[in-house]
């Protein structure tokens, strides 16, 4: 027997998406693999994701796999190389959120006299709606109604069910995208599971099948449940997703009857909402939820973040059906009845979030451009076709690398040529013209492919993969560059292979795909253009790229594995991660070197591409083609329009003059400080506006700042002027107020003003009809005050007050402050 000692490294213990790709790596061996946690002396069948899960696996719990059979040396292997390489990167950090005796209601939403019941927060997101309440359903009591049914009878059943179930699952998954998708693959897997399969098929005895599955479904939600674990106790609620699924169609009919929502609807429930009951609610008229437990990492809370409908979590919740009710789950509250107080509140925050996306949503028409007129292509990277279409409308002005490896894993067989010309050809087709580049396959090695049936390595990550594997398995390889070349006519198509370390391996690949293309031409089928390409992602490419144009037309820099290679160090291994850092200043002189020396058109791909921080870095190495997830690209672009080139390649300087990945962070933090906007600026005048109180002016001048990306939070900076007001009064006199405040969430120092059509009570007896808003940020060195001491001056002059009553173009008047009251 051979045994393996490990710490689990996961911050959210061993659950089902780690726990998966373990047992999946156990499935490929033909002994049996035991998991020993250590702290709980739970021992486990590491070949069952559910018992996997059972054993309660936490953070830095000690744990041993036990393997004992015919090839236990290799699966030692198998599994050593996982547990080092690939475990603690199979999941991520917890999403942080904080509780809302942090986090007061916002001053303005603070005054409301309506009702207002406090929750936890945790899918962001503001609406109004109708309550709802939704019932649940009891398994036991249900299965009290049945007739009784002896025990093989119940055993076909249950058999029969779960295969329908199963078939249905993957039905539905097939037709699902994002999450939707990711969390019905998580449940096909618990639904596979053999120890589910043998729990649910052997159950001790009851009344009827349906009592049976509620007491398999307990049984195996019992461990979970006991788990000190939160992340692993919301686990329980798949299981009991599935167990409502497997109970509708064991008795054919629906266990209860989902509201049809016809209006604007908030769901309250006193229990947990399945994942199930979300994608059966989800519609137009589902605006928020209100369920009695759960956490962030329920797939039901992911659920709900992927389609942006706020959630809250509220025990014992009591909402008459029908109740008007306002969600703001940003600051953990639900209002019942809004007054007028909170319906304005509404009705602004609403107006700020509808002015935001307008300010973002011409950036996903545009192109790059630097702010000195420098054209930058922002690209995006996708794993599947179907992601392109999302990928355009986010702003993508091409698709920088699509990996094709999820067509070819988690099957029994490769795809075959048609199925993969079709999904090349739906991306080509959605890009108009548009750039696309499509990665051949890279798998081996570190990267499994079952069918494959590829020999266990001592080093996978230095080892057989990518470009290397193609000339054994030709068969594949040709197949695959036959469809890229029949989908070329459907667009200009760039083909990226990965992991090319030599100048041997770019000839050889160069002449097979003229051959296949020549071979496709013989036989009358059409190849548009195409251009060919390798992935930049080993230090040798420095020197292929210099002469390499000969027989490629581009590279793109992978930057994930470009730092491993190039640093020796495996991100994915606890004891040398740490190493793993694109700003390490040697990196970014390869980097610089790269872009430098290269003969053919360079592009850059991976985590780096898509850190605004490292921006200036990439523009500074001359990189024009930056490809990076598209939810980033709008913001990409925002960044790029406030950058100029030659200060780029100053602070790219500046970087490699660096001694460390930790000076070049500061030295990036600095930088971005140094890029502010003007304190003066048109958009910072609001004239003419009808405000009722004092409260809605500040409101509307600081949610002005965050419209203008000025501040990080409108409602930080508001609490901030409040604060101010509380210790005296800001109306100068003159019917003018200067309320002011320095402030952390402050980005940019600015000068604020707001011209009322009547005059407004500002307080202690005073009406004031300009209202000049002066908002600082802590790194400001002291200047403020010399504004504000300006400004008090200025203000005693009736033709300066004048000129600011009476004018009416906002860039005149902007002009004015700027000159009166600069230094």
């Amino acid at each position: 027997m051979r045994k393996i000692a490990f710490v689990c490294p996961l911050e959210n213990g061993l659950h089902a998406r780690p726990a998966a790709e373990l047992q999946q790596r156990v499935a490929q061996c033909h002994s049996r693999v035991t998991l020993h946690n250590l702290r709980n002396q739970r021992q486990v069948d590491a070949g069952s994701v559910l018992a996997l899960i059972g054993a309660d696996v936490l953070h830095h719990d000690a744990c041993e796999l036990h393997i004992d059979g015919e090839d236990e040396q290799d699966a030692w292997q198998t599994l050593s190389a996982f547990i080092t390489r690939e475990l603690a990167e199979c999941d991520g950090p917890l999403v942080s959120v904080t509780s809302h005796q942090e986090r007061p209601l916002p001053v303005f939403l603070a005054a409301t006299t309506s009702i207002c019941l406090r929750g936890n927060g945790i899918s962001p997101g503001l609406a109004s709606g109708g309550a709802v309440p939704l019932g649940a359903v009891d398994l036991p009591q249900l299965a009290e109604q049945e007739a009784p049914e002896d025990a093989g009878f119940q055993q076909q059943r249950l058999a029969h069910t779960l295969a329908v179930t199963r078939t249905q699952l993957k039905e539905e998954c097939r037709q699902a995208q994002g999450e939707a998708a990711s969390v019905l693959g998580a449940h096909i897997t618990l639904l596979q599971d053999a120890m589910l399969e043998k729990v649910l098929l052997s159950p001790p005895a009851a009344r009827n099948a349906l009592a049976a599955l509620a007491c398999a479904i307990d049984g195996l939600c019992q461990p979970l449940r006991k788990s000190q674990s939160q992340y692993l106790q919301q686990r329980a609620l798949d299981l009991q997703d599935l167990g409502l699924r497997l109970a509708a169609n064991l008795t054919e009919r629906p266990l209860f009857t989902l509201p049809d929502l016809q209006q604007d609807s908030i769901i309250i429930s006193a229990g947990l909402i399945t994942p199930g009951q979300f994608l059966a609610l989800r519609g137009p008229h589902l605006k928020g939820i209100v369920m009695g437990e759960g956490g962030e990492t329920s797939h039901t809370v992911i659920l709900a973040r992927s389609f942006g409908i706020p959630l809250l979590c509220m025990p014992n919740a009591s909402v008459p059906a029908g109740a008007p009710l306002l969600i703001d789950a940003r600051y953990d509250v639900l209002i019942v009845a809004p007054d007028a107080c909170a319906e304005q509140w509404r009705d602004l925050e609403e107006d700020k979030i509808a002015r935001i996306a307008r300010r973002l949503e011409p950036l996903t028409r545009t192109a790059g451009v630097s702010r000195d007129g420098e054209r930058v292509k922002l690209l995006a990277n996708i794993a599947l076709a179907d992601e392109a279409e999302n990928a355009f409308a986010a702003g993508a002005e091409g698709i920088g690398l699509f990996r094709t490896e999820m067509l070819f894993c988690e099957r029994s067989a490769p795809p075959d040529e048609e199925e993969q010309y079709q999904a090349y050809r739906h991306v080509l087709t959605l890009a108009q013209g548009k750039k696309v580049v499509i990665r051949t396959l890279d798998i081996g090695g570190d990267k499994p492919c079952d069918y494959l049936k590829l020999p266990q390595e001592d080093n996978p990550f230095l080892g057989w993969r990518a470009v290397r594997l193609y000339p054994a398995f030709a068969a594949i390889f040709t197949g695959q560059v036959r469809a890229l070349l029949r989908a070329s006519a459907a667009g200009p198509l760039d083909i990226m292979v990965p992991m090319v370390a030599t100048l041997e391996e770019i000839k050889w690949l160069h002449a097979r795909f003229h051959h296949v293309a020549e071979q496709l031409h013989a036989e009358g089928v059409a190849v548009g253009e195409w251009r060919l390409g390798i992935m930049a992602e080993v230090p040798s490419a420095l020197y292929l790229l210099e002469r390499a144009a000969k027989w490629i037309d581009f590279a793109s820099i992978g930057s994930n594995d470009l730092v491993q290679y190039f640093l020796a160090c495996d991100r994915g291994n606890p004891h040398v991660r740490h190493l793993y850092n694109y700003c390490d200043p040697a990196f970014l002189m390869l980097l610089n070197e790269m872009a430098r020396r290269t003969n053919v058109e360079l592009c850059l791909c991976g985590e780096m591409g898509g850190d605004p921080a490292v921006m200036p870095l990439l523009l500074g190495a001359g990189l024009r083609q930056i490809s990076m997830s598209a939810g980033r690209i709008a913001g990409a672009k925002k960044q790029l329009a406030s950058l100029e080139m030659d200060d780029c390649r100053k602070t790219l300087q500046r970087a490699l003059a660096c001694e460390s990945a930790a000076e070049v962070t500061a030295l990036l933090h600095e930088a971005s400080a140094a890029s502010v906007q003007p304190v003066f600026d048109p958009a910072l005048l609001l004239l003419d506006r009808d405000v009722t109180s004092k409260a809605e002016a500040i409101k509307l001048l600081t949610d002005n700042l965050e419209v203008e990306q000025r501040v990080r939070s409108g409602v930080d900076v508001e609490t901030a002027i409040w604060q101010r007001e509380a210790v005296f009064s800001t109306a100068l006199g003159f019917a003018v107020a200067i309320p002011h405040c320095k402030s952390a969430a402050v980005l940019n120092s600015s000068v604020s003003l707001m011209r009322l059509k009547t005059p407004l009570s500002w307080g202690e007896g005073v009406d004031v009809s300009l209202v000049i808003m002066l908002t600082v940020s802590e790194q400001e060195k002291g200047d403020h005050m010399k504004i504000f001491s300006r400004l008090a001056r200025k203000l005693m002059h009736d033709d300066f007050r004048q000129q600011l009553l009476q004018g009416r173009d906002a860039g005149d008047m902007t002009a004015l402050l700027e000159r009166e009251l600069t230094l």
